[in-house]
């Protein structure tokens, strides 16, 4: 066993020279004589000026390490600053390099400042740096196999890393948005390959175009499995509040987990979002990093999404042939569908969108090939009940639609979704839509497809039929047809209505109109521009046989006679006419043969009866 005390002799040997050695480089080394040939060497090979305002101080022993202090480096070809720090410390434990491990002492940096410029062709100005090193080669570094570490690595394990007063800065100059990130704070547990560690962010981000000035804060477990290219983001919770573009305050706290397996590129996560009065419980997932897939499960309690929809500023006012009024054409863009690849299931228990209250909605949506398809979908709303499908199509910016909508109080819904009190009645609502256009206005222009509407017990804002008719009398002096402004106050009762359209390039055609009223039928045939939100109709109103019984005397001299009755302007400020002049010529001449057939008839009547009693 000599041989073992030989060998103990000999290694302890080399550790007392390896000590000496040590030593004698830490009292005769001095790193600061480089700090000019390292500044030289930085100038000549990226043309940025790298400067060392403090010294450089070395450490040897238990561990290998440097303090640096003020520290800057310039853009390239300037004396502007593009990175700084006022301190930076690291350090390795010496002896577990000779086993092949680096034990990395706690790493700090203070008061870094970094700052990125867009210029407006696209390019940023750290692209330089980007060199053929960062690039690795054609087909870049060999992937280890899943569950085994790279060959030729050491294994690391730092302490913590701590970042303290830090910012951050970042300039478009094509788009003149601007990012600010101030205050930064981050501090680490240990680092090493599958033991947990505590992380802790602080900052505070402002910014122009939009207007940001949001306070975040992040912290959570953290278990990085470096071998298996496994990683976790346990207990996190993010909590963000400020302001942001339109809205003076925004409180949003996300909790949950979050996981990567980057061997079979895969990403998912369970998280809890509140925000205002709403909260989302999600379930996120996403694979294939080069061609993604994504996948989600979402559920909303309650959300008022109008609050959230703001008119982009690219915005035109809409082209209209008529009347003043000028509207915001909002911008549509469905290019974003191209290489979407997307499934789930989205659950809404209340929706306020477009003015529209909804209530249970569910929904299943499918992307893929620049198509989008949200089908089916339901949901409650308004007394009544939901079914579809939506279809967006990127190619073209088409927009399909089939919605089906039974039992609805079609009041309510036409005040919340277009503002207008126009119409009252329960019933049934089918249409099968098809659109296509860059713009709100031009998808309203280019409107084709089919719909039906049946109504009961309801009433047509804007004119009290039955008291328009009851003037005729009075008013068949007139020599020409009277146009009136529609009066909300007005309307007309009626027990059922029911109507078809066919649409062609915005424009809604019916001819098959059907109201009954208590004293009334109605039929009508005209045209709805709802590309322009014009009214082009006629109504033909006739009085029933059985007015008399329902006090309806004041009619008798309209009974039998079909009164048309002139829809048109806006949807804003409709009108009708009655033409009083045809009217009255229709009722003289129905006078005039009801006085044939009164003289008539009893002289006929008289011949017949003399006749069959020969």
């Amino acid at each position: 066993m000599k041989w073992l005390k030989y060998a103990a002799y000999a290694l302890g040997g080399i550790l007392v020279l390896l000590i000496a050695v040590v030593a004698f480089v830490a009292a005769t080394f001095d790193p600061n004589a480089y700090k000019g040939e390292i500044e030289r060497a930085v100038k000549e090979r990226t043309g940025r000026t790298l400067k060392f305002h403090g010294d450089i101080g070395l450490a040897f022993w238990p561990s290998v390490g440097a303090k640096v202090g003020r520290t800057t480096l310039s853009r390239r070809a300037s004396a502007h600053d593009f990175a700084a720090f006022d301190a930076a410390h690291v350090s390795v434990r010496l002896l577990p390099l000779l086993r092949g491990e680096v034990l990395v002492d706690e790493v700090s940096i203070t008061g870094l400042e970094a700052s990125v410029i867009r210029a407006k062709g696209g390019k940023f100005d750290f692209e330089d740096l980007m060199g053929a090193g960062a690039a690795g080669g054609a087909g870049g570094p060999a992937k280890a196999p899943a569950g085994e570490a790279p060959a030729g690595k050491l294994r690391f394990d730092v302490a913590g890393v701590r970042l303290k007063d830090a910012r951050f800065a970042y300039v478009d100059e094509g788009s003149g948005q601007r990012l600010a990130i101030d205050d930064v704070n981050i501090s680490t547990g240990r680092i090493a390959d599958d033991v947990p560690g505590r992380l802790t962010l602080a900052a505070h981000a402002k910014g122009k175009n939009p207007l940001v000035d949001l306070m975040v804060d992040l912290e959570g477990t953290y278990r990085l499995g470096l071998a298996r290219q496994e990683y976790a983001f346990t207990g996190m919770r993010l909590k963000v509040s400020g302001a942001a573009a339109d809205f003076s305050r925004i409180a949003l706290v996300v909790t949950g987990d979050a996981r990567a397996q980057l061997a079979a590129q895969a990403l998912e996560a369970d998280l809890v979002a509140k925000f205002d009065q709403t909260t989302v419980t999600a379930k996120l997932g996403l694979t294939d990093f080069d061609a993604p897939r994504y996948r989600f499960d979402i559920d909303v309690d309650a959300i008022d999404a109008d609050r959230y929809l703001v008119a982009q500023p690219d915005a035109k006012p809409a082209p209209t042939s008529k009347g003043p009024k000028v509207e915001v054409d909002v911008p549509i863009d469905l290019s974003p569908l191209e290489g979407l690849r997307a499934e789930g299931r989205l659950g809404v228990g209340s929706l306020k969108l477009m003015g529209l209250r909804i209530a249970d909605l569910k929904a299943q949506l499918r992307a893929a090939g620049g198509r989008a398809d949200l089908a089916p979908h339901s949901a409650r709303l308004y007394e009544g009940t939901l079914q579809g499908a939506l279809t967006l199509i990127a190619k073209g910016n088409r927009v399909a639609l089939k919605e089906t909508m039974n039992g609805v109080a079609i009041g309510p819904l036409l005040k919340d979704l277009m503002e207008r009190d126009a119409l009252e009645g329960r019933g049934n609502v089918a249409f099968e839509l098809t659109a296509s256009g860059p713009t709100v206005g031009a998808m309203k222009r280019s409107l084709g497809g089919a719909a039906r509407i049946e109504l009961t017990d309801g009433a047509v804002k804007g004119i009290n039929l039955t008291e328009a008719l009851r003037k005729t009398k009075a008013a068949f002096g007139s020599k020409s047809a009277r146009a009136q402004a529609s009066d909300t106050a007005q309307r007309t009762d009626f027990s059922e209505m029911s109507a078809s359209f066919a649409i062609r390039n915005g424009v809604a055609h019916n001819d098959d109109l059907s109201v009954k009223a208590p004293l009334v039928r109605v039929g009508g045939a005209g045209d709805i521009d709802i590309g322009n939100a014009q009214l082009d109709y006629t109504a033909r109103a006739s009085v029933v046989a059985t007015a008399k019984g329902q006090g309806g005397a004041e009619l008798d001299h309209l009974e039998g006679l079909t009164i048309p009755v002139k829809l048109t302007g806006s949807f804003d400020a409709p009108k009708y006419e009655i033409d009083y002049r045809s009217v009255a010529s229709a009722a003289a001449k129905a006078e005039a043969r009801k006085a044939v057939e009164e003289k008539v008839k009893p002289k006929l009547e008289k011949k017949l009866r003399e006749l069959f009693k020969r």
